[in-house]
């Protein structure tokens, strides 16, 4: 699934994210060598708010000047007035912004809190402090600034520490899976690496601090951009100092492990997919073995995409989006199985959990690669499993998601005969059966006597407008068209393997 998120860049270029420190005003309040009374809690959870710079000002209306979470100090010089409603659009200014908080330094201008000041910070739930003249604003600013500057420091220690942990997971070995736990851990957030539409590559870890999500672009190449996605994270967590420098080494990784030759499949699917597609349809002991080392239910329904690529597509484009179509369908389906070779990635499905479409829910995963052939096939168990695998192979080659045909004149020869040819060619006909028998008896007709609208309706004893309307039919139900030779020789050999006694 795709979600709305906010991208942060993790390249050098433009600003760094936000600092969000870990003082706050409640601190500052609380700080006895300060000296400073609260004298305005504010609202709910106010107090907490972090304090991301001081912003020393005496504007009627500094909100073009500050940042969320700003501090602002003022003396209210610009400010000596009585009217409430003056104080009152002063501090709706600042808190629309949102600051944390305001300190007012009492002396010279103001010997006193104004009374429409507090009244106005009350009304709007904005954090007052009040500065004795003892307390000049540089001293507040250098304590704050201290604080926020150690506070990046161990920011920056952990990144690197972080970077240098994952790293040392990567040569080892592990896989980017591997590496992504270990990052999840560090923040104690669900961290996903997500491509330029929002899909999943991979992901670790759990959200336990709400849904909200956030992605910070990868280093990479223009041609494909990749994010690492941070759902649940803290908000006391600085994103850019722990991550950044752990991004390289992530990005690093993925690019390997993309562009490697070495394929990504188990060597139980591999194992598995390479005797269906070598198998004739005959089920036999290994392959019912080969499904269950693999995770399958032998005796279950199946489905399969595969998805090639041309010699114009790169390797590491068609193993991208063939990855993120598995991990998609994942989500839909009980297990899900893979075989990468040259050109070709085959999936296989089983355990559907929702009653949608197959087709339907693959289509979603390739509306940006229209370039790529995807052939979906259906089949209503094992011994019709390796027909059905090759049949969807044949038709590899089209740009686009298609659904492979129940049936074609090759995989009726290859698989003559076995019962998976008997169950494929029930499939084929199936379509019918909306009709009742006068379709299956019409069609038969037809193909027996070659189109001869005479011989079929002196058979049938019906006029050639009904023959007509059926044959009509026939095509709208099969969805082929039968002046296709091979359309009909494939049908007839299909009604002659149903009704051949077994």
């Amino acid at each position: 699934m795709r979600v709305s998120i906010m991208v942060i860049a993790l390249t050098g270029r433009g600003a760094p994210p936000y600092w969000e420190g870990r003082v706050r005003i409640s601190d500052l309040a609380d700080d006895a060598d300060l000296n400073i009374r609260l004298r305005v809690a504010g609202g709910e959870g106010r107090l907490a708010r972090p304090i991301t710079w001081c912003a020393p000002t005496e504007h009627m209306d500094p909100t073009p000047f500050l940042s969320v979470n700003a501090l602002v100090l003022t003396n209210g010089m610009g400010l000596n007035v009585k009217d409430f409603r003056i104080w009152d659009a002063y501090v709706e200014r600042l808190g629309s912004v949102p600051v944390s908080g305001l300190a007012f330094g009492l002396g010279a201008a103001h010997s006193e809190l104004p009374a429409g000041l507090v009244l106005a910070c009350e009304a709007h739930g904005l954090p007052l402090l009040e500065l004795p003249p003892e307390v000049p604003f540089v001293l507040v600013m250098r304590h704050v600034e201290q604080v926020i500057a150690a506070e990046r420091y161990e920011e920056l220690r952990k990144g690197w520490e972080l970077a240098d942990e994952c790293t040392r997971l990567a040569a080892d070995g592990r896989s980017l899976a591997e590496v992504l736990a270990k990052v999840a851990d560090v923040v104690n957030a669900r961290v996903a690496v997500i491509d330029h539409n929002a899909f999943e590559l991979v992901s670790a870890g759990a959200a336990h601090g709400g849904t909200a999500r956030t992605a910070l672009r990868l280093p990479s190449g223009e041609s494909e951009q990749f994010r690492l996605s941070i759902q649940g994270i803290g908000s006391d967590i600085v994103l850019q100092p722990i991550l950044g420098p752990v991004a390289a080494v992530i990005a690093m990784q993925l690019s390997h492990t993309l562009g490697s030759h070495s394929p990504l499949h188990s060597r139980e699917a591999a194992r598995f997919i390479e005797a269906l597609y070598e198998d004739r349809g005959e089920p036999s002991a290994p392959l019912r073995r080969y499904a269950l080392e693999s995770g399958f239910d032998p005796d279950g329904g199946w489905g399969a995409v595969l998805i090639g690529g041309s010699v114009e597509v790169a390797p590491a484009k068609l193993r991208a989006i063939a990855w993120r179509a598995r991990v998609g369908l994942q989500a839909g389906f009980g297990t899900v199985r893979f075989m990468e070779e040259a050109g070709l990635t085959t999936l296989l499905l089983q355990q559907q959990h929702a009653a949608a479409d197959l087709i339907d829910a693959v289509r979603e995963f390739f509306g940006d690669a229209p370039e790529l052939s995807v052939i979906v096939s259906e089949s209503g168990g094992l011994s019709e499993l390796p027909l059905a695998l090759q049949l969807a192979r044949r038709h590899i080659g089209r740009p686009g998601v298609h659904e492979a045909p129940p049936a074609d004149l090759a995989g009726i020869v290859q698989g003559l005969p076995s019962p998976g040819l008997v169950a494929m060619c029930e499939r084929l006909l199936a379509p019918l059966a909306d009709g009742g028998s006068s379709l299956r008896e019409t069609f038969d007709a037809y193909l027996r006597h070659s189109g001869n609208s005479t011989k079929i309706c002196d058979e049938l004893f019906i006029h050639r407008n009904t023959l007509s309307y059926r044959l009509r039919k026939i095509e709208e139900l099969l969805k082929v068209d039968l002046s296709d030779g091979e359309v009909r020789a494939t049908y007839m050999l299909a009604l002659g393997i149903v009704a051949a006694p077994r």
